[in-house]
């Protein structure tokens, strides 16, 4: 019986599967949103260079919780450039006399230094409310149960306090963008308070890094008819036709490879 290779990394995994490393922390982590091709790649790959991920430490790393997946810090981290990127152009969106509604998303949340000085704004993101405040935002935070991995509040409290408040704009974020079904969320409680907010608002705007997309038949909590833009760093070019004969409009903000 072959030993285990203590040597490899996912890094090496994902370059061989000629993906990214992201992609293959989802296969390792049981995460069901990848392409089921892909997936099947990467296992392939996995079993041919015999790596065993170290249980303990990628548990400590991911923080993960079965219930709402990985934490608000640990998602802040990843792709920070790209995310940053597509909230830096997606405040452009924004005019001061707008009424806007930011939903728990990380991406969403860095949106908050760019966005003009005055601009009232709904939120259930506490990772919004105090670096909005300091800008001199009017921020106003929903009621709800706090959930520590999201840093944002939930529940029948907040979706009635969404209910009552209408926005010409609501930025929005998914676990997963998947391009046939629609929007994918981990948790119900989540995709409650998105549902509300796409409702409530003139115009609805996804923010989503590249890694979000996929087409791997989510059930989806609501369909790509419902928003008006996608705001994204890019998209691989494998998804972006299906994406596009969706009806919504698709901003990519970044340069990408011909395999991307």
């Amino acid at each position: 019986m072959r030993g285990v290779n203590s040597s490899i990394r996912i890094k090496d995994i994902a370059k061989a599967a000629q993906t990214s490393p992201a992609t293959v922390s989802r296969v390792l982590n049981g995460v069901p949103t990848v392409n089921p091709e892909i997936a099947a790649k990467i296992r392939q790959v996995i079993e041919e260079f015999n790596y065993q991920p170290n249980e303990a430490g990628r548990n400590l790393r991911m923080r993960n919780d079965s219930q709402y997946g990985p934490d608000f810090n640990l998602r802040s981290r990843l792709n920070w450039d790209a995310k940053h990127k597509i909230a830096a152009h997606a405040a452009k969106l924004v005019s001061p006399s707008d009424v806007v509604l930011l939903d728990s998303g990380t991406t969403v949340a860095a949106m908050v230094p760019y966005l003009p000085e005055g601009l009232l704004v709904y939120t259930n993101s506490l990772a919004v409310l105090q670096p909005a405040a300091k800008r001199g935002l009017n921020v106003h935070v929903a009621p709800g149960l706090y959930v520590a991995e999201m840093a944002a509040l939930f529940g029948e409290e907040t979706e009635t306090y969404f209910l009552k408040h209408r926005a010409t704009k609501y930025f929005l974020s998914s676990s997963r963008v998947d391009v046939y079904t629609g929007l994918y969320n981990v948790n119900q409680l989540t995709s409650a308070v998105k549902k509300i907010g796409i409702g409530q608002a003139d115009q609805v705007i996804l923010l989503a890094d590249h890694d979000k997309f996929c087409d791997a038949g989510l059930p989806a909590y609501t369909s790509l008819s419902d928003l008006d833009v996608i705001v994204a760093d890019y998209v691989p070019n494998a998804l972006l036709p299906a994406l596009k004969a969706s009806g919504v409009t698709v901003v990519e903000t970044s340069a990408k490879t011909a395999n991307a």
